[in-house]
């Protein structure tokens, strides 16, 4: 790829001091820049010359002045673009803090944090949509949190570049990602089926898919396609359905998750009809404190009790029945009875992770708690990693616990697992002042075991009725 950073600054003159590069995807080259002006930093993003050599030069800055126009302060703004030796490029102000991608690295969000997120995408959401303009690349890496705040950044440049498919680029070349020519087509792993069915009629509603992907991987930690092939990712967008957050996370309110499967709907028609009805589900109490959903098998037991009061009335029959036909008619053998028995339920808790000075005392005591939490609960604690034969043993967990600390501050991540390597089941974060750490065990201890028991009792749940 030719260096184009000469040829930028070149272009910018005095008035903008480029810095260093930040890099880029395959659309585009990432410049961190100085405003003299106005001593700022600001970001500089400029189209790679093999996707500007196949872009409408003129209809990419017409969408992108289009894009300038937004006014939102859940928006990363456009301040300018132009063009320099053929090259399109625009400039916005430099955001501090991180990407929600970098934050999602580190585990699962809280309720809280989701929930604060996701008001504020849905707003820009709104209000871009009102003003006729779609994102068509929702994700974690658009989403930056910058302070108490996440503002969404690139709104329209998908579809500037997708100019692009007028002169004949549509799909990727040998060798590169079906990101790699433009983002045009979005990402794989945050695609409406529309948009993977490349439907000429695809609207504002594919953003409230990509939001309903990325709000199940801020809960969970994972998107629901997670670790498939492109192909793959496509494919499944198009055809499968994720599993339901419930089954992924217990402590999600019904009326979240409610929201997010509702997004996921491979059916435009079934989605919200808009972000704003996302906007008011999340400003309702019930977003955070509402009842819990309910897990996966709660309609399957419903059934099971239905039919377990009409056998009910039979089963008395039944037994008299039978109990004449063993007097009259006994077996040649009798087989010593058996009295059936709960299997016993094994939770490993190997030693916490501890990261940062101070860190191992504080990792050894929320361990401990956890242990303490888990035997009162009435299940078998051993305190180390799990072994081959707890693959077999489908009544067997492990709690995995890290303790960061940074100075006063401290950390605590746990999640659940199934011994047999499973996805996780349950996953939770607490912030916490170092010298609090009591309180912190007591309530890190109090949620892993409350976890532990609701994955018990799916686990112990009568089989759903055929």
């Amino acid at each position: 790829m030719p260096d184009i950073e000469p040829r930028l600054q070149a272009h910018l003159g005095a008035s903008f001091i480029i810095q260093s590069e930040l890099g880029g995807g395959g659309m585009s080259r990432v410049f961190i820049a100085e405003d003299v002006a106005l001593s700022r930093r600001v970001v500089v993003k400029v189209l790679n010359p093999s996707l500007a050599a196949t872009v409408s030069v003129v209809r990419f800055q017409r969408e992108i002045m289009m894009v300038a126009k937004l006014n939102h302060p859940n928006i990363v703004p456009i301040l300018s673009a132009g063009e320099a030796d053929g090259l399109p490029y625009f400039i916005m102000p430099y955001i501090e803090g991180e990407s929600l991608r970098g934050r999602i690295i580190r585990g699962p969000l809280s309720l809280r944090e989701t929930v604060a997120i996701l008001k504020d995408v849905t707003r820009a959401l709104a209000y871009a949509h009102s003003a006729g303009v779609v994102h068509r690349d929702i994700k974690p890496d658009n989403i930056l949190l910058a302070g108490t705040a996440a503002v969404v950044t690139d709104f329209g440049v998908a579809k500037a570049v997708s100019a692009a498919r007028e002169r004949g680029v549509t799909y990727p070349q040998p060798g590169h990602t079906i990101t790699g020519v433009g983002i045009s087509l979005g990402t794989p792993m945050y695609m409406a089926p529309e948009q993977a069915a490349a439907d000429p009629n695809a609207d504002s509603r594919v953003d409230l898919y990509a939001l309903g992907i990325v709000a199940y991987e801020m809960l969970v930690g994972s998107p629901p396609f997670h670790g498939r092939t492109p192909q793959a990712l496509l494919a499944a967008q198009l055809t499968e359905l994720p599993p339901p957050l419930s089954s992924r996370r217990y402590d999600v309110p019904l009326a979240l998750s409610d929201l997010v499967m509702k997004c996921l709907e491979k059916d435009p028609a079934d989605r919200p009809r808009a972000a704003a009805e996302l906007v008011r589900t999340l400003e309702s109490g019930e977003a955070m404190g509402g009842p819990l959903a309910a897990p996966p098998r709660a309609k399957a037991n419903r059934m099971w009790h239905r039919w377990r009061s009409a056998m009910s009335i039979a089963l008395p029959a039944a037994v008299v029945i039978a109990l004449v036909a063993w007097a009259f008619w006994p077996p040649a053998t009798a087989a010593p009875s058996r009295v059936a028995s709960e299997p016993v339920i094994v939770v490993r808790v190997p030693p916490a992770d501890s990261i940062g000075a101070g860190a191992g005392s504080l990792a050894t005591a929320m361990s401990a708690a956890i242990q303490t939490a888990l035997v009162r609960s009435g299940v078998s604690v051993v305190a180390s990693a799990p072994t081959a034969a707890d693959s077999a043993n489908p009544t067997s967990f492990v709690v995995h616990t890290t303790l960061q600390r940074a100075g006063a501050r401290a950390r605590a991540q746990v999640r659940l697992f199934g011994a047999r390597g499973d996805s996780s089941l349950w996953a939770d974060q607490l912030d916490f002042a170092a010298d609090q750490s009591f309180a912190a065990q007591d309530s890190i201890a109090a949620r892993v075991a409350r976890a532990v028991q609701f994955a018990v009792s799916r686990l112990r749940a009568p089989p759903p009725t055929p």
